[in-house]
């Protein structure tokens, strides 16, 4: 009993919560549409977007979406202003019933207003609707007649046939010409007598129109497999007499009418003079079927003009019927080259193994036809063509033989890497260069060791370089690098001297714990070319495991070529770790020759950090580094400047001053104006979000205290907004996804050398609320897009970091910010600096 009670008690106050939650929405609506009787375009349309706001959230609930309905006509009919109404019907449009038909039917008589009646009434479902359409066709004229024709005829009313048609015989042309063209769509058989009759009355325009709704009544017809009814009207239109662009869309609904039994016709108008006729006429083909009709169609290849065989040969291959093999193949002999371009395609469709060596020698000879045999080889279907592709590999014409070879790869024929493994020894060059990049293509983990032995002894020591890339091509489908460095590793230690520098290099490409135990072993091996090549590798090493042994070698070794390579390899993988700037203070420390200091200084410009910045500008008073310097000096600060903005300026206005290269001078003033042009606005920030709740709008949301803007909040996940940053603002949608009715919090840190006076400049789309240092500053929820200084706030900051966090809630549409901090009268305001954490 007890439960009992307890349930009916929850129930009834769940449903008083929806009965109020429905009364709030009722109650808004009612006092927005007071705003919106009065309404004219260009004028405020806060009440409009809240009463549009409204209409969708009532829609969704039956009983809401009438008390709404009831709103809207009651609204209808105190407005003042014709865009007041207009408004209101798009309104009825999405929420309007059967009880909203009387008003907007009195309205479809208003020339100014007619048309937006008709807006709202074409997505009421229903009779009731559809007769008040049809009523008013004898209560209309002109303009506004054709216009509810025209909504009819989305309706596909066809209790409006007998008015319609005695429209057609209007003396307004518009109005002949609409009825004609409701007439064809609402279709059927009554509709299609009508257009009959009227057709031998009809002139100019109305003759056009009339026209259009027989054909769109025997397409109509035809979906609804009343073929032999919608055959008439096509044949009617298919006479000689009858204008081209009819005569082609009848023969488009007569192939479709007749099916197979269209052959015929199709061969007739592919024979005949109409050279347009013909064209549509061989695009057809491929939608007749049937092997008759096919040998029918090739049959007229030779009797074509060039032009024509083309087309026909193509149309032929889409069919996709074999047996139109042999005509294709005996156009691949035409003396015109698009023919043979057609029928070397058309091929790689029809085609089977015996049209193997035909394709091959066509893509040896080169030119356009070699594109076309290419890629027809590649489309060939049967299991037995890849057969006959290997069958050819192994001897025959050299240029052949490569355009096999390149076939299997396009192919993906991995079953063939044995025979493809053979060529790649062969006598001719040209063969194995194909060969050893096929296998690239097609060789897998278990072919590694072949492929190894390829590597250590080829049939041209000029084929390691192919064999090499091929190998990497291998590695590439393999997943784990261990797999990839195990073969390579086993096959180097017996290897001779001339072969290791490859297998260093392979080494290299898996960049395993091993493999660079091995590149570190052989950098002290006693062959020179070997210590070389294992340097080389570590130089060109994917992640920067060996920089102490390249830093090592920099100082240590009593090779001059091996301690410059040493040092361009730790300079290039200084770049890969998170603080290259102490690895280029130690490079530039070993560098002796000034290309060594230059080549430190081009890896130190694509650091980001103020020590780097520091180092490219000591360099700037050497004569024989200073272009170099100041170009790192340039791209540094272009980096940091959004955290560092008076330092990077400094620096910039010191290259231009220091600094010859004209180069050097011109991207230093670039960035600087690139600084002015957008000075001040904060463009490091970290966010969280999005954050809603279920039936709130962002209006509503805007004062709901979510975890960010909680003092104690301990989950907030924040992360750095590193998409959507223009120069001045911040696209939200970038990082949280196109949301609606939701909001996002931003914040970062501002550091000031003194307490003082400033100003906050935000923009905002939509609405904004900001806190300084913990306490809120500014409140302002608006639905508006974004634009520089909307809100201009003064404020205190403090010495030393000051805590900036923004709310930014959207409601629909765009979502974004822009924040910037000035001096109290609007100027700049120097020397402060910004982070994000």
């Amino acid at each position: 009993m007890r439960r009992t009670m307890i349930a009916v008690v929850v129930a009834s106050m769940l449903a008083g919560v929806a009965v109020a939650g429905e009364a709030d929405v009722v109650q808004k609506l009612g006092k927005a549409l007071k705003g919106v009787a009065t309404y004219e375009y260009g004028k405020d349309s806060g009440a409009l977007r809240q009463a549009e706001d409204l209409v969708v959230e009532a829609a969704k609930d039956p009983e809401l979406r009438a008390r709404a309905e009831a709103q809207l006509l009651d609204g209808l009919k105190a407005a003042k202003t014709n865009d007041a109404k207009a408004f209101l019907c798009r309104q009825l449009r999405t929420i309007g019933s059967d009880r909203a038909v009387p008003a907007l039917a009195a309205m479809l008589t208003d020339a100014k207003l007619s048309h937006m009646a008709r807006y709202a009434l074409g997505r009421i479902e229903g009779d009731v609707a559809t007769k008040a359409l049809r009523d008013a066709l004898d209560k209309t004229s002109g303009k506004i007649q054709a216009g509810v024709i025209g909504t009819l005829a989305n309706r596909r009313d066809a209790a409006a046939l007998p008015v319609l048609g005695k429209l057609l015989g209007s003396q307004d042309v518009m109005v002949a010409g609409a009825a004609a063209g409701a007439i064809g769509r609402i279709g059927g058989t009554d509709a299609a007598s009508m257009l009959m009759s009227a057709r031998s009355k009809a002139k100019g325009q109305v003759l056009e129109r009339v026209n259009d709704g027989l054909l769109a009544c025997a397409d109509q017809l035809l979906q609804d497999r009343k073929k032999a009814e919608a055959g008439k009207i096509y044949e009617l239109f298919f006479a000689p007499k009858e204008p081209k662009h009819l005569r082609t869309a009848a023969l488009r609904g007569l192939v479709a009418a007749r099916g197979a039994g269209a052959a015929p016709l199709l061969v007739e108008a592919i024979k005949g003079d109409d050279p347009q006729l013909r064209s549509s006429a061989i695009g057809f083909v491929q939608s007749v079927k049937g092997a008759e009709a096919t040998q029918a169609f090739a049959a007229l290849l030779p009797s074509l003009a060039p032009e024509g065989q083309e087309l026909l040969v193509r149309s032929l291959a889409a069919r996709g019927d074999v047996s139109a093999r042999p005509a294709v193949l005996a156009a691949t002999k035409s003396q015109e080259e698009s023919v043979r371009v057609a029928a070397l395609e058309g091929l790689g469709m029809l085609g089977d193994a015996s049209c193997v060596g035909i394709l091959a020698e066509a893509a040896s000879k080169g030119g356009a036809p070699q594109g076309a045999a290419r890629r027809a080889l590649a489309l060939l279907r049967g299991d037995d063509v890849n057969r006959a592709i290997v069958a050819g590999i192994g001897k025959g014409d050299a240029k052949v033989r490569v355009e096999l070879i390149r076939a299997l790869a396009a192919r993906r024929c991995t079953t063939s890497v044995p025979q493809v493994l053979a060529v790649a020894r062969d006598d001719d060059s040209s063969v194995r260069r194909e060969a050893i990049r096929a296998l690239g293509v097609l060789a897998g983990e278990a072919d590694l060791p072949d492929l190894l032995k390829l590597a250590i002894k080829p049939k041209e020591a000029r084929d390691r370089t192919s064999v090499e890339q091929a190998i990497a091509g291998c590695f590439r489908r393999i997943e784990d690098a261990e797999k990839q460095a195990a073969p390579v590793l086993a096959a180097y230690g017996p290897a001779p001297a001339d072969a290791k520098p490859t297998l260093l290099r392979l080494l290299g490409r898996t960049a395993t714990a091993k493999a660079l135990d091995a590149v570190r072993a052989a950098t002290k091996a006693a062959d020179g070319g070997v210590q070389d090549a294992a340097i080389r590798a570590m130089g060109q090493w994917p992640n920067p495991a060996p920089a102490e042994d390249l830093l090592t070698i920099a100082r240590t070794s009593e090779n001059r070529v091996h301690k410059v390579l040493a040092l361009r390899g730790y300079v290039r993988v200084a770049a890969l770790t998170q603080n290259a700037t102490k690895m280029y203070v130690r490079a530039m420390d070993l560098a002796e020759r000034t290309e060594d200091k230059k080549l430190v200084l081009g890896g130190l410009a694509t650091a980001e950090t103020a020590e780097a910045l520091a180092l490219a500008e000591k360099y700037l008073a050497d004569a024989a580094l200073q272009a170099e310097a100041g170009l790192a000096a340039v791209q540094i600060a272009g980096r940091i400047r959004v955290r560092d903005e008076s330092r990077a300026k400094a620096v910039l206005q010191k290259v231009k001053a220091i600094v010859k290269d004209a180069n050097v001078q011109k991207q230093a003033q670039d960035v600087l104006n690139e600084m002015e042009k957008h000075k001040g606005y904060i463009r490091l920030w970290v966010g969280a979000g999005p954050y809603s709740q279920k039936g709130k709008d962002g209006r509503a949301i805007f004062d709901f205290a979510f975890p960010p803007e909680k003092p104690d909040a301990k989950d907030v996940k924040w992360k750095r907004l590193t998409s959507g940053v223009g120069d001045w603002d911040i696209n939200l949608e970038s990082t949280f996804g196109g949301h609606d009715q939701c909001a996002a919090y931003v914040r970062t840190r501002v550091w000031s050398a003194e307490a003082q006076p400033a100003r906050l400049e935000m923009g905002s789309d939509d609405g904004v609320k900001a806190w300084l240092n913990g306490k809120v500053v500014h409140s302002n929820n608006v639905n508006r897009g974004c634009s520089p200084a909307q809100d201009v706030v003064p404020v205190k900051l403090e010495k030393g970091w000051n805590d900036v966090l923004l709310k930014i809630v959207d409601n629909t549409g765009g979502w974004g910010f822009c924040c910037r901090v000035r001096k109290p009268d609007g100027s700049a305001l120097d020397g402060l600096k910004y982070e994000a954490k």
